[in-house]
This record gives structure tokens, sequence and C-alpha cells, in this order.
């Protein structure tokens, strides 16, 4: 959805070759995902003579910083049931949201929608990081959630590229570790 992380041409596009076409969201609704949006963003895919394989949401946004609705999050999981296409939702930012909003996973929806360990679950996937929440630029160390294990695996296979650093491993194992000053931490 626009506007999205312009690091995610670079990401994607550049490096992979993916074309990306982009869910344009309005201003007028604050910049919500609705279903026309979606349609014609695969239509659009579509003219290009382009095979939609996902869609790829950053929720909490970014640029924005706005967290996905219940709803939107329902109508992307709708979306993708039909399209019998992946999701990806980046939830890097999810432990920083501000002001009143309420952070909700799309394996919240999943759940809520008793989608768990269906065919479905399988083509929803999470990447996360614990370098924004806790506040460590440079400390490259993330996560992929999915229920693929053809996911699974390739992320396994790829990981070993670019493996934490056994420093970085033994701090954030004293951190975590230490759940009274993570949970105030990340009030």
């Amino acid at each position: 959805p626009t506007p999205y992380y312009p690091g995610f041409d670079r990401d994607l596009k550049w490096r992979t070759g993916a074309e990306i076409v982009p869910i344009h969201c309005s201003s007028s609704n604050g910049f919500q995902i609705t279903e026309s949006a979606l349609q014609q963003a695969y239509q659009q895919a579509h003219k290009l003579d382009l095979k939609v394989k996902g869609v790829l949401v950053t929720n909490p946004s970014n640029p924005l910083g706005t967290a996905l609705t219940r709803r939107e999050l329902n109508l992307l999981v709708d979306f993708i049931t039909s399209k019998n296409i992946h999701l990806i939702s980046d939830e890097i930012y999810s432990g920083t949201m501000f002001g009143f909003e309420q952070f909700i996973s799309v394996m919240d929806v999943l759940k809520d929608k008793k989608l768990e360990n269906t065919e479905v679950s399988k083509r929803v996937h999470v990447v996360y990081s614990l370098s924004k929440d806790l506040g460590l630029p440079g400390f490259r160390v993330g996560a992929i959630y999915s229920n693929d294990q053809m996911i699974v695996s390739a992320a396994t296979k790829m990981s070993s590229f670019g493996l934490v650093s056994s420093q970085t491993q033994y701090l954030l194992s004293a951190l975590l570790s230490d759940k009274k000053f993570t949970s105030q931490y990340l009030e």
C-alpha cells in the first residue's frame, strides 16, 4: 500500500527483478486499504502481464507509523485467500506504537478466523526484527515466521550468509532474559 518504504524498491525490484505494483491508498481515508484499491492493483498487474504472487504490507506503516486495522487485515486475508496468493506482513515496528492505536498482527486475524494450520496460513508470513523495537541500530537480527516449510527451509539456507555474531547473540540473550528490564523498556 502507498506510501510504502522506499527500500522495498531496492531490496525487491532492483536486487531480484520482482515487479512492485503499488496498492494506491488515499489520504482522504487515512491511507487505509480498501477492497477497490486491492482489486485495482491486481487488475493493473494483469494488464502489465504480471503474475501476482503476493501482497506485501508494513504494519505499522513505514513511513506513516499507522497500524492496520482489524478490518484491513481481514480484508487482506480474504483477498489473498480468494486469489490463492501470499501475504507478507513486515511487522518490524510492531512494538513501536505511539498514541492510541493498538497493533494487531495478521497472525491474530488468522487465529480469529480459525485459519491456523490451514492452507491459507501457509501463505501468510511475518517478518520481524529486534533492532527497531529495542533501539539497536546496526544489530541485524531478524526473523521470519511462516507455516510454509519451503519458505522456512529457504530462509534457513539463506541465513548462513548473514549469521548473527556471537557477541550480538550473547548481548540479546542477556537482554531478553531480563524480563523486568525488557518489559519496562518496551513500555
